[in-house]
């Protein structure tokens, strides 16, 4: 399989791709403002977008490859990848209060149907990196903060899954897992989206 990742002009973007190179056959990564972007995601069997500084609307090409690709190829969002995909569900974003980078914290599961949490216990300790949120797409949120700060969603029917917290930090033991959890689902997805286009 091969993976692009939409680097939303974020040093953790070649950390979430090392991560990932063992996982999948190949792994691209494109910025957000190059001109050959939506290419590159063309020929990729599935994506993840990055996390990045500011707001989604503000970050070079990310908006308009969800609503591109979300329910054609599989999609991780991660950080600002979430916020994204959170507006295209509908949902809205909110400052979150005192910025959150590089602390720890614990989340919690809201949902028995995780796919990106499958055999992971929770709650778990994850890495944050973040001052923005997404409200309003409740009944996608797998995983919360204890004061209900939406920390994952997912729209499996359109083989898209999102995390606000960082599977790539060292403060997220548990985040290889979690990536090999969403490679897994996106070779199933990536298969059955492929039959619906």
């Amino acid at each position: 399989m091969h993976v692009a990742i939409l680097d939303n002009l974020d040093s953790f973007t070649f950390n979430l791709a090392h991560r990932l190179e063992p996982m999948v056959d190949r792994v691209t990564v494109v910025r957000n403002d190059a001109l050959q972007a939506m290419d590159v995601l063309d020929e990729a069997d599935a994506m993840v977008f990055s996390p990045g500084p500011g707001l989604p609307t503000d970050a070079g090409c990310l908006m308009e490859a969800v609503h591109r690709y979300v329910g054609r190829k599989p999609v991780l969002g991660v950080c600002l990848g979430m916020q994204a995909l959170g507006l295209h569900a509908g949902g809205t974003l909110y400052h979150a209060g005192p910025p959150q980078h590089g602390v720890a914290r614990r989340i919690t599961q809201t949902s028995s149907h995780s796919h990106l949490f499958a055999h992971i216990p929770l709650p778990m300790a994850v890495g944050l990196y973040h001052s923005w949120a997404v409200a309003g797409i409740d009944e996608a949120v797998t995983a919360q903060l204890s004061h209900g700060v939406a920390m994952a969603a997912e729209w499996p029917e359109l083989g898209a899954y999102a995390v606000q917290f960082h599977p790539e930090s060292i403060l997220t033991p548990a985040g290889d897992a979690l990536l090999a959890n969403w490679v897994a689902r996106a070779r199933e997805d990536a298969a059955r989206l492929a039959r619906r286009t």
